[in-house]
């Protein structure tokens, strides 16, 4: 019986900080200033680490690595303290049916009809992995805790309650019990449902709080082969989807405030990478208002979680800037929500390649200080570059200059940490998330170009100075020791004035993007009609020409559909098919009827929010 309550910070948007009476936050959205070009030019080069600080500043080894703290595999060698039993999730057989571009993914009103409490706020996410010889294939999707595996065939889920019962949303927890549970409970709402490409495995991966007050897990799991069937066919034997389960204390990895607290770890990313997952966070001080004054990022020991064997320790680095730590610093990070590099295509990664990549936003300062800027214009032109060997040696960031500057979305310089402005059609604003580079960093390695290894990766901008109207910027840029900026461009609505946000980017074996992004207008701002938030999708090719935005659902199929919750798909996600590395897959949130009352943390009769899975190939006008 499903009785936890998933932790996450909240803010109300005329401030004061509150906890709600469910627990059930959502963690702060602040947003910071960066310092001159040249203090970041500095700080590049070398970088200025005092580790033995409280809180550690510059980059810097964590001062006591995560420890495994339990872990089940499915395999007769396996050492794990959860033994070698079955760990995984019951299965059905996947209804008849079909689809024709696009099914309906995890909603709330199938976790209403499972007996279970959907939550309001839903962030969808997921992958696709390949089919066998006879067809077979699954659609992996996390939305609000939930989880479910979609037959790529029918459009329809196979993970249900019991054996055979039907299909039924799961709660993520499922995965971890029975004996997991002791630390893979009451998860955060940052969950990721991805498929490594790799080594052909699905995977689950989320932080974890069970007392309500740390200490704090990262669990994983991976999907697991049954007899002969791989790993990458979620279908199983027997009715059971075999995975290898893991459990992280990361709280031992933390870095302290000046009080001595651990800092609180939140909005979590994920990559795959040939030698190993990497997973990174933001580093907030609960101690003051939740500010976020820097990121640790980790890598996980891939090889014996895949195999389910004990792992070995993760490895840590975490990052705060000198000016924001300590007595007297600022408390807040310049540089945040760092964004692992997610591996995709059939080329391996190159033997010449630099290692595994991170990339974040760089924010806008007042000039020649620390201070986020609160003097127009606000402005940056800069993206913040890492690679994983980078982290080992101590170094900072490397800047990658851009051509064209932007402004982030929803920027206010009365209260530049308020990136709300994302007007719902009949009143209230959702978190724009402008301050921060948007899930996936999507990699790729083109062996047909020079170089050849490309990044792509996309967030929300300001377009319009009097109306805040946002749009997407995307890039495409040349990785290595040297990374450059290839492609880079705009899509915004000039044209109906609707606002744009929530994007997220893949690349085919081509090299041409696939976007996917919410569109939502309002007469109070600008926009020709009151519009539902509704998911678009479009292509860009190789060399940077856009095609023409498709709607996945115009309008969302009805007019109203407000919600109580503001945030929205701060995790949707597209990736690229194994299949024939040309059809992008993406899943995006829509309303499906107005959600205005009883959807909390504690009641979800009232939610409606749904989320639709669809495809799209270049040229093919979805």
């Amino acid at each position: 019986m499903e009785a936890e309550v998933p932790f996450r910070y909240t803010r109300n948007r005329g401030d004061p900080f509150f906890w709600s009476e469910t627990r059930t936050m959502r963690n702060f959205r602040f947003y910071f200033g960066i310092p001159t070009l040249l203090l970041l030019a500095a700080s590049a080069s070398m970088a200025q680490n005092n580790c033995s600080a409280v809180p550690p500043t510059g980059t810097c080894t964590a001062a006591t690595a995560p420890s495994q703290a339990w872990c089940a595999g499915n395999n007769s060698s396996s050492s794990c303290p959860g033994g070698t039993s079955w760990v995984g999730f019951d299965l059905s057989s996947p209804a008849t049916g079909s689809w024709t571009g696009q099914f309906e993914g995890l909603d709330a009103s199938s976790i209403l009809a499972g007996g279970k409490t959907p939550r309001p706020q839903a962030d969808p996410n997921g992958a696709v992995g390949p089919t066998n010889s006879a067809g077979v294939g699954q659609y992996l999707e996390f939305a609000g805790n939930y989880v479910q595996a979609f037959d790529r065939a029918t459009g329809n889920g196979i993970f249900s309650n019991q054996r055979k019962s039907g299909a039924t949303p799961q709660w993520i927890a499922t995965l971890f019990e029975p004996s997991g549970k002791t630390y893979c409970s009451n998860p955060s709402l940052d969950g990721i449902a991805s498929y490594d490409r790799i080594d052909d495995v699905f995977v689950l991966g989320n932080i974890f709080d069970p007392s309500g007050s740390g200490p704090y897990y990262y669990c994983i799991g991976v999907s697991a082969p049954t007899g002969t069937l791989p790993a990458s066919n979620l279908q199983g034997a027997s009715y059971e989807s075999n995975w290898n389960v893991y459990a992280y204390n990361i709280t031992p990895a933390l870095p302290l405030n000046p009080e001595g607290k651990s800092y609180f770890p939140d909005y979590a990313r994920f990559g795959t990478w040939s030698d190993g997952f990497y997973v990174s966070w933001d580093l907030e001080d609960a101690s003051n208002k939740y500010d976020i004054v820097g990121f640790e990022v980790c890598q996980l020991d891939k090889a014996d979680i895949i195999e389910g064997l004990s792992s070995k320790a993760p490895v840590c680095y975490t990052y705060i800037p000198g000016y924001a730590g300590g007595t007297g610093g600022t408390d807040t990070s310049l540089i945040h929500t760092l964004l692992p590099a997610d591996f995709e295509g059939n080329e391996a990664i190159p033997s010449t390649t630099a290692g595994e990549y991170f990339l974040a936003l760089v924010n806008p300062s007042n000039t020649g200080t620390n201070s986020q800027c609160t003097v127009a214009p606000c402005t940056s032109s800069q993206l913040a570059f890492w690679t994983w060997s980078g982290f080992t040696t101590g170094a900072g960031p490397t800047l990658i200059n851009l051509s064209k500057a932007y402004t982030p979305g929803c920027y206010n310089l009365t209260k530049p940490y308020n990136t709300y402005c994302i007007p719902e059609p009949y009143g209230g604003d959702v978190d724009g998330l402008g301050d921060r580079l948007m899930y996936r960093l999507a990699y790729r390695y083109l062996p047909a170009e020079s170089n050849g290894e490309y990044l792509a990766v996309t967030h929300t901008v300001q377009e319009n100075t009097s109306t805040h109207r946002t749009g997407i910027r995307y890039y495409k840029i040349l990785a290595g020791s040297a990374p450059s900026v290839a492609v880079t461009g705009d899509i915004q609505d000039t044209t109906d004035k609707n606002f744009l946000s929530m994007p997220s980017v893949a690349m085919d074996e081509d090299g041409d993007l696939g976007i996917t992004y919410t569109s939502t207008g309002s007469t109070k701002h600008e926009s020709v009609s009151n519009y539902d938030p509704s998911p678009f999708f479009v292509t860009v090719d190789s060399l940077g020409n856009q095609g023409l935005p498709v709607a996945i659902l115009s309008n969302s199929g009805a007019s109203g559909q407000d919600e109580t919750d503001d945030s929205w798909g701060e995790y949707v996600s597209v990736s690229a098919d194994p299949n024939d590395d040309l059809t992008f897959w993406a899943v995006d949130e829509y309303m499906n009827g107005n959600q205005t009352a009883n959807c909390n943390g504690s009641v979800g009769s009232g939610c409606t929010w749904a989320s639709r899975v669809h495809t799209c190939q270049k040229g093919s006008g979805c």
